[in-house]
């Protein structure tokens, strides 16, 4: 099954980028045809981090994306899934901009449709009926600052001790206000979090409670990091 393609050769241009960039990253080069071709917004750090996430996080349970709309970010995190020989992503979506059926084709040009469990459904609907372990959850849904919240109230109470819970567009990288203004009340609570940080625009904590000494990151993902913001300062 083809991708589709969206967009002008701007758009093409700069998911070459982003698949370039990420290929220099340790595990970015899985992700090559995956940001080349499918259509999304992830800097190429966070692609190779949420690959590494789903790989190499250690416990058992599944990981949870709120917010698919094409699949970019689920096809890296699915990539990990893979990699790791076992476990399940479960993406939640209800696909108002009808990007569904793209987001199946994705999965299956790149053979990852039976790693990924897809739900058409709004977010507090799904976590309301949640009754597995997650050792993950990836929030990329709305980006009103009362959804956000809402998301993370209703989806934190199925993490695990050790598990990682990421907020998208929720770092001065992002130009949505309401992903970082939850994300810093969310993460100054140090009873529930014991390790946060950020990479990219993404901002992250990890569950108290756990094994071990793991977080989010990659080789380079600082560097890249360092070089967006003196790009979009550039700008400003």
């Amino acid at each position: 099954m083809a991708v589709r393609r969206v967009g002008t050769w701007k758009d093409a241009a700069r998911r070459l980028a982003d698949a370039s960039a990420a290929a220099l990253l340790p595990g970015g080069a899985g992700l090559f045809g995956i940001l080349r071709l499918v259509d999304g917004y992830l800097f190429p750090q966070e692609a190779v981090v949420l690959y590494r996430l789903a790989r190499d996080l250690p416990g058992e349970g599944e990981i949870v994306e709120v917010g698919s709309y094409r699949g970019r970010s689920t096809l890296c995190l699915a990539s990990g899934i893979r990699d790791r020989g076992r476990g399940r992503i479960v993406s939640v979506d209800p696909h108002v901009y009808r990007s569904e059926q793209e987001l199946r084709e994705n999965l299956a040009h790149f053979d990852l449709a039976d790693r990924v469990e897809v739900r058409v459904e709004p977010s507090l609907t799904a976590a309301r009926s949640w009754d597995r372990p997650l050792r993950a959850v990836f929030l990329d849904g709305s980006h009103e600052e009362e959804d956000v919240a809402a998301d993370v109230a209703a989806w934190i109470p199925h993490l695990g001790r050790g598990g990682i819970l990421l907020l998208h567009d929720a770092t001065p990288l992002s130009r949505y206000p309401g992903p970082v203004r939850v994300a810093a009340r969310t993460f100054r609570d140090g009873t529930m979090f014991d390790a946060t940080g950020t990479v990219g625009s993404m901002a992250w904590g990890r569950r108290e409670g756990g094994k071990g000494d793991w977080r989010p990151g990659a080789p380079g993902a600082a560097l890249a990091d360092r070089l967006l913001r003196r790009l979009k300062a550039l700008r400003s």
